[in-house]
Order: structure tokens, then sequence, then C-alpha cells
């Protein structure tokens, strides 16, 4: 009884909290700003219609209506008139604005422009796509019901301000496999937070990656045509019964299939059932990957040595650094297990191997940037003054042709895999601006040859001058460019939203680590190494090199 007396207090404090700001007059009129007050933490339990509002109170309200996605916003469609409802699509976007809205006057009697500032979109799948901010009119029709206004004619949309949807929608990520089932590659949607949202999760995962990941770059385990019927989630286990067609999968796609539901559902327990039986699913070896990380040392060269600096110089590479060391490298990329390095002198790209007598030159290209190593041992090499250069090889120099949608009229100054192997991160420069971008690796199921790259998938980026691009997690991503007077420094979620770091004096390098933005390190150009400290900027780490290494 207490809980629910609490729960009405809320309701109340919040239905009186909507009411600040509401319009009560014609012409132009400033939207609410009430929202972007909302504390991620609060329940948001809206208001429904007030008797005798005018048409911009109905709109006003049905906006703050907006924040509650509960029972598929059921508040927000009391203000919808009897004809649609029903059929009005909340889920088909959802438009995340800035600034303060305006309401003015629509095209015909009876209705209203709302006119916002958009800054990204949801999709109908929960693809998030961060925008150029632009304004944006949408329209509503109004007709009266009972003597009280309703809204007749509404967008299949949503809108809300950045704080707001921080409330209403969950970030989750769903899982794929890469082609080898080492690696699970996350695809993030975001979705509203309602008590179906479970089982939303699971049907996107059912119906496939994003078309940027699909041509094989990822795989499902799923059978085709597998749909959910029900999930649900108690005490850490979750409980998915599934269609049918799930019976098909043989024994080691249906614990594959278990491993996908429980990183997407971020559970430790899957249980899935068929007509209410349990799939017995077998128990195998290690689990996939996600997320692999690196060892928490920089990895570094510096006056004739390479390796990894802890303070008293780099070390810890044997042979294998000094083979690096002794070729003169300024540019570098180690593999995961320690045992191969890529890397970037004057004679080119060159692969040195822990036991082997001398590095193999693969690329002997002039004006090659930094190679990037991916975790099946293929050199991806590139040369700066073109894009559409692209180059892949074995570490013995033998060459792969690999077909690439990258513009070849662009400079690039940074290529780099994502330690999965399943992504190529690019940073350009082309005519009409800096472009960063990812792209889905193609690659032979059995062997793990790359042979294309996929559909580019633009990502936010600044009007500076690009310098550097790194992989900061399986989802995220980090830059570095020369400003007018600075390096800004800025982070994006692949599917998620862009965010500018503290600016450093200036950069020439930036590489990614472990424990998210806090393991960034950056170079300077006189060899200081700069450390990320979460919003308190970047502290000099006391270590100095010639240049700053990649570990994948």
């Amino acid at each position: 009884m207490l809980r629910v007396r609490a729960i009405g207090l809320v309701a109340i404090v919040l239905a009186l909290s909507g009411c600040v700001g509401i319009p009560t007059s014609g012409g132009v009129v400033t939207g609410d700003i009430i929202d972007d007050r909302l504390e991620p933490d609060f329940f948001v339990l809206p208001s429904g219609p007030r008797p005798g509002s005018s048409q911009e109170e109905i709109l006003a309200d049905f906006m703050l209506a907006l924040r509650g996605p509960q029972s598929q916003y059921a508040i927000a469609r009391q203000f919808l008139a009897d004809s649609i409802a029903d059929d009005w699509n909340p889920d088909a976007e959802a438009i995340i604005r800035t600034g303060i809205p305006a309401t003015t006057p629509g095209p015909t009697p009876d209705s209203l422009d709302y006119t916002i500032t958009s800054k990204a979109v949801v999709d109908a799948d929960g693809r998030y796509q961060e925008t150029a901010p632009a304004s944006q009119t949408l329209t509503y029709s109004f007709v009266q019901e009972d003597g009280e206004w309703r809204i007749s004619e509404a967008p299949d949309a949503i809108v809300l301000s950045q704080s707001s949807f921080n409330v209403v929608f969950t970030e989750q990520a769903l899982y794929f496999f890469d082609p080898s089932y080492q690696y699970l590659v996350p695809d993030v949607r975001w979705f509203p937070a309602r008590a179906t949202v479970t089982s939303r999760i699971v049907r996107e995962l059912l119906e496939g990656p994003a078309s940027w990941l699909q041509q094989g770059v990822v795989l499902s385990s799923f059978p085709i045509a597998t749909t959910v019927v029900s999930s649900e989630i108690v005490s850490g286990t979750a409980t998915v019964e599934l269609s049918s067609e799930a019976l098909t999968a043989s024994p080691t796609d249906r614990e594959r299939m278990r491993q996908q539901l429980a990183a997407s559902l971020d559970v430790a327990n899957v249980v899935m059932t068929v007509g209410g039986l349990e799939v017995v699913t077998p128990e195998t070896g290690s689990p996939a990957l996600r997320n692999p990380g690196v060892g928490d040392a920089v990895l570094v060269g510096v006056d004739g040595a390479f390796g990894f600096d802890t303070g008293d110089g780099p070390s810890g590479l044997g042979d294998l650094g000094a083979q690096v060391a002794a070729a003169g490298a300024t540019a570098a990329t180690l593999s995961n297990d320690q045992q191969t390095v890529a890397f970037l002198s004057g004679a080119g790209v060159s692969v040195a191997r822990a036991g082997s007598a001398e590095p193999v030159v693969v690329d002997a290209r002039p004006g090659l940037i930094a190679p990037s190593l991916d975790p099946f041992l293929f050199v991806w090499s590139v040369q700066g003054t073109s894009a559409g250069s692209l180059k892949v090889f074995e570490v013995d120099g033998t060459e792969h042709p690999i077909a690439t949608t990258l513009p070849p009229d662009a400079r690039i100054v940074a290529a780099d895999v994502s330690r999965d192997g399943t992504r190529l991160l690019v940073y350009l420069s082309t005519s009409s601006g800096p472009q960063l971008a990812v792209a889905g690796i193609v690659r032979q199921q059995d062997t793990n040859i790359p042979t294309e790259l996929g559909e580019l998938l633009p990502l936010p980026v600044s009007s500076s001058t690009p310098v550097d691009a790194t992989w900061v997690s399986d989802r995220v991503v980090a830059t570095v460019a020369h400003g007018a007077e600075a390096s800004p420094i800025t982070t994006v979620e692949i599917g998620g939203p862009s965010s500018p770091l503290s600016q450093v004096s200036d950069a020439t390098t930036i590489a990614g680590g472990n424990n998210g933005t806090d393991g960034l390190r950056v170079l300077a150009p006189d060899g200081t190494i700069w450390q990320a400290r979460g919003s308190g900027g970047w502290v000099a780490t006391g270590l100095t090199a010639s240049f700053l290494a990649t570990k994948q």
C-alpha cells in the first residue's frame, strides 16, 4: 500500500510539473523545456489530457506524454482522436531535438506546425543516426470529440529532447558472430524502456544485423524464419520461447544461439524453449570473445628500441622488438598474441615475427601510412594519397585482392581493423571535407581471407583537419584532428552519439587501450604521451616516445 501511495505522489508531482510553461494563447509559442531537466533515475508517468485544453495545450501535453512509453504509449494515445489512436505508430521513428521548439499555425485550419532542430533519429529497428542540426517541421491536425480537442493527424514519430531520450530509451547491443565464430560482434540499437523490451531485443536479433554488417560480415546461428513467441528475465535468467524452426539447428548452433541471446540480453543464463519444452544445448569449450582486450602497458618505439613502456623504457618483446627497432620503424601494430608486428619504415610496410631472422617487406610502395594487422594476421596497407590504394597481404607478402567502396580520390590518414576483425575504421580527407566511416569486412569463411569491404557507414565527424583515428572498444572509436588553436579529440559510438573530449594542444597519433576513454593515449609532437582522465582532461604520463604503436 505504501508503494502504491508513493507512486501516486510521484505521478501527482509530475502531473503538476508538466503544467509549467504550457501556452494558453495562439500565435508563435515557445515549447516546454521541462523535459530538459529530467533525471535518468526518475520513472516518468505522464498525465492525460486536461479538460478544456486548447489545441496548443493538447499538443504541448502530448509532447510531454511521449516521455512515457509504457503500454505502447497508452497515455500519449489519449490525446489522439479515435480515428488514429490505434493506428498511430510511435516506434516508426524517434527524433531527438536540441534547443526550444516552436508551435505556429499550420497549413490548414485546425492544424499546428511543430518546428524543432533535430540532431539525431532512431529508426523503426532501433538504429541511431546522428545528423547535422537541421530545422524540421511536423504538422498536427485537430478535431473535437465530445467537446474536447484531440489530434486527428500526426506523424508516425515521437520527439524527445536529449535528456528525455536518455530516460525513455535504453541502449542495447545485439550480438552476432564473426565468420570464425571466435568473436561476438555488437550491433548497437536503442529501444523504448518498457515491459516488452526483452521480446523486442530478441525479435530484432532474429531479424538479423544492420545492412552494413550483412553479406557475411557477421553471422547469426538462428535458423531462417525463427521467431520469438515470448521472452522474460527473472533473477538473471532469460527464458525465451522460440518458434519450431529453432529445432532444426544443430547442437553446435543451439549453443551459439544461446551465446547470442545471453550477450544481447546481458544475462548470465538463458533457457530456450519450443512449445514449452526446453531446447537442450551442449556444453562446449571456450565461448566467443566479446570486446577483446589488450595489455595495459603503452606500446612505443623510442631511441632504437620497441616494446612496452611502464617507465623504464621499452621492453618485453625480446628479439621481436629488436627486429622492429633495427628496421627504423616509425609506426607499428602488434598482434594480440604478441608474436607478430606489422610496421612502417623507410622500406615500406614490413612484418616481423618472433623467431624469424629478419622482417619481411610486404608492401614497398611509396607514401604508405601506418599499417593495420587483423586478428587473423592479414596486413592492411594503403598509400595516404589515395584511399583506393588499399591492399591486403599475408605475413609472407602474399597479396590478396580486395574490392573496396572507399573513394579513390580521397586522402586517408588512418585505416584500422577492429580487434574482432570484422570492421575497418577509416578517417578520410575529401574535397567535401573530412569523413569518418566504418565498413564491414567480407571474408572467405574457411580461410578468413578478406575479399571485399561492405557498404560504408558514415560516422559524425568534425570539420577540423583529420590526424588519426583508433578503436576505443568494440563499439566506440576516437579521432584526433587539428583545429584552429588546438587538437580536438572526439569519441563516436558506432550506432550511438558522438562526444567531444577535452582538447590537447597538439597531437600526431592516438591509440586505444582498455577501460574506455581512460585507456586512450595521445602522442604530442615533442614525444610526450598524454593520457585521458575522464572529464578531467588529459595528463602527461611521464613517458616519451618517437612513435605510439597500436595493440591489437
